[in-house]
C-alpha cells in the first residue's frame, strides 16, 4: 500500500472507522432494549429514614420490622418474617406501582417476593399502590427471609410511569 493509495481511500477508511463501531453500538443497544425495555434497571436510592418526592408523590421513609410470631402460622424453619412499610402521599393524582420486592444489598444479593400467601395477613392492607387513591396510604408487605440474610436490604418499588427506573429504599431490621 502506497502513500497514494492511503490518500485516495482516506475518506472511505474514515467512514468505515466511524460506521463499524456505530453499527456495533446500535446492534448492542437494540438487543439491550429488547431485553430490558420493561424491566426496572436504574434505581433511585433513598437512604434509611429519608423520604423522596418522585413521580407525583412523596415516598417514605420506609421501615422494616420483624413480624411478631403467630402461634397459628408455621413458618419454614430457618426463616424470619419481616414486614416492610412504605408511606405514600400522592401529590394530586393517583400513582401506580407494583408490589415491592426485598433484596440483599451485600453478600449474595438475593431477592424475595412478598409472602402474603405464607403468613396470616390482613388482605385489606395495600401491598401495592392503589391507582385510584388520592390521599395518603401505606404499602405494607410481608417477606420471608432466610436467617442467614445480611442487611441492609433494599425495598424496590417499581412505578408504572417511571420504567426503566425504580425506587430503592435502604432499610435495616
Amino acid at each position: 500500500m502506497t502513500r497514494r493509495w492511503w490518500r485516495r481511500n482516506a475518506l472511505a477508511l474514515a467512514v468505515v472507522a466511524v460506521l463499524a463501531p456505530a453499527t456495533g453500538l446500535v446492534i448492542i443497544g437494540n438487543e439491550w432494549w429488547g431485553t430490558y425495555q420493561a424491566a426496572p434497571v436504574f434505581p433511585t436510592t433513598v437512604d434509611p429514614g429519608e423520604e423522596i418526592s418522585h413521580a407525583g408523590a412523596t415516598w417514605g421513609p420506609a421501615t422494616v420490622r420483624v413480624r411478631p410470631g403467630d402461634p397459628d402460622v408455621d413458618l419454614p424453619e430457618g426463616t424470619t418474617a419481616y414486614v416492610v412499610e412504605v408511606p405514600v402521599d400522592p401529590d394530586s393524582a393517583p400513582v401506580a406501582c407494583s408490589t415491592p420486592t426485598l433484596r440483599e444489598l451485600q453478600g449474595p444479593r438475593r431477592q424475595w417476593d412478598d409472602a402474603v400467601s405464607y403468613v396470616d395477613w390482613d388482605y385489606e392492607r395495600p401491598t401495592l399502590c392503589d391507582s385510584e387513591a388520592v390521599g395518603p396510604f401505606t404499602i405494607a408487605v410481608p417477606f420471608l427471609v432466610p436467617d442467614d440474610a445480611v442487611g441492609p436490604f433494599g425495598v424496590d418499588v417499581v412505578l408504572a410511569d417511571e420504567l426503566l427506573g425504580f425506587l430503592r429504599f435502604v432499610v435495616s431490621p
